[in-house]
């Protein structure tokens, strides 16, 4: 499996489960796969610089969506 692999978005029955998460609570799955992304992308650094800047960055986009 490769290393920055997240099981649930990586099998159709944990995708539907997020997709229908994110439905309930007013998100785009997309959304969340961007902030998911945002993470992973930091997996194995000692430091995550610059990660809570792209998570404001993608909430920022997410609320002048609204």
């Amino acid at each position: 499996m490769p290393r920055n692999v997240v099981v649930l978005l990586d099998n159709p029955e944990g995708r539907t489960m997020i997709k229908e998460s994110c439905k309930d609570h007013g998100l785009l799955f997309a959304e969340f796969e961007e902030l998911v992304q945002a993470e992973v992308e930091q997996t194995g650094k000692q430091r995550r610089a610059g990660l809570w800047d792209s998570f404001d960055d993608i909430l920022d986009r997410i609320e002048s969506e609204d």
